[in-house]
């Protein structure tokens, strides 16, 4: 594969481009879309980070233009493939117009991209491929950011939610909650994800009567495993051993302090989902309109976030990447005088 031409290595970084733009644009539907949403955001991100330093090394290795803008163009337009305006069948051209607009920006970032990235090169006597790669990459990513807070604000959970009561898909909540119910973990060392409302229940009980008991330190129980499971099973063994009714009564008398209704074998991630959802559609019709824009930004602003981390991993990528074409002999370094104009007296 190395024996090739220099216009064919152009042509392979090109096929990077428009493959890893692809597979974002596929994945980020599925994330959308799927149920399964915890394991296409992570495909997201990856394939995004790979799409990202193809981007980069394709700006810096490939010298003719009309192949990277190709690449370029390909890889944007390639997004209609899976967003294609259609969701919600009466704004089918607004959507396509508006995802059209953004793109039309997304472009642009990229041709000043490789124009910062040529005058870089130009310029300066040694290459600095850190400076160099990552100048321009945040504002592509912010625009491609918006690109999917877009995409999301016109999916159908959210451009059907003046219909009926909005429901954040379970998939995604599940995924924005991990954090949360790490600090609950740290938080109450007795707590166990599959445990039942009644099981939590009991376990705060539990923890309310050994409150004033000087012999039970939480912070010491915490540092011994194997006496925070000797008393998860005790917790299960009190909610068992209480009666039909007394479970009812402390399940009802917690449903009314939340304002939702609680199934016996609910897990506190179901009850936060239902509270969160309850919450969100509590807010009356005066605000309805505006929660489909504030979950978009919310969402936008979360990726933005997430680029502090994301575009130093694409250059970092990029950088290896290099290293390995440089032992693989896919690419040289040069060096070349330049001619620079002096004024002298």
């Amino acid at each position: 594969m190395f024996n090739l031409t220099k216009v064919q290595k152009q042509y392979f970084l090109a096929t990077k481009i428009v493959v890893f733009g692809l597979l974002s644009w596929f994945f980020l539907h599925q994330f959308f879309y799927s149920s399964a949403a915890g394991l296409f955001f992570i495909l997201s991100v990856l394939t995004l980070i790979l799409f990202g330093t193809s981007i980069a090394l394709g700006s810096l290795l490939i010298t003719k233009k009309p192949i990277l803008y190709s690449a370029f163009s390909l890889a944007l337009l390639s997004f209609f493939v899976f967003f294609r305006g259609d969701e919600i069948a009466h704004t089918e051209v607004r959507e396509a117009v508006y995802y059209l607009a953004v793109l039309i920006f997304v472009f642009i970032s990229l041709l000043i991209y490789k124009m910062r990235l040529s005058y870089d090169l130009r310029t300066r006597n040694k290459f600095n491929f850190w400076r160099t790669l990552r100048r321009g990459l945040p504002l592509v990513f912010t625009l491609i950011c918006l690109l999917i807070s877009l995409a999301y604000y016109f999916s159908p959970s959210l451009g059907n939610l003046s219909e009926s009561d909005y429901q954040i898909p379970r998939g995604v909540f599940d995924t924005a909650v991990k954090p949360l119910m790490g600090l609950v973990k740290t938080s109450l060392p007795l707590y166990s994800p599959d445990m039942s409302v009644d099981e939590l229940l009991t376990m705060f009980s539990f923890l309310g009567d050994n409150t004033l008991n000087k012999e039970f330190d939480i912070k010491e129980v915490s540092k011994n495993p194997e006496e925070i499971k000797s008393l998860q099973a005790e917790i299960k063994d009190k909610a068992s051993l209480l009666s039909p009714r007394q479970l009812a009564l402390q399940r009802a008398e917690f449903s009314q302090k939340l304002n939702i209704d609680i199934d016996s074998e609910e897990s506190l991630n179901d009850i936060l989902y239902k509270l969160a959802n309850a919450q969100i559609n509590g807010t009356g019709d005066t605000y309805q309109q505006y929660i489909p824009i504030a979950l978009a930004l919310g969402l936008f602003f979360s990726l933005r976030l997430l680029l502090i981390i994301i575009v130093p991993l694409m250059v970092l990528l990029g950088w290896l990447i290099i290293k390995i074409f440089f032992a693989l002999k896919f690419i040289t370094l040069d060096k070349k005088s330049v001619k620079a104009e002096v004024i002298t007296l």
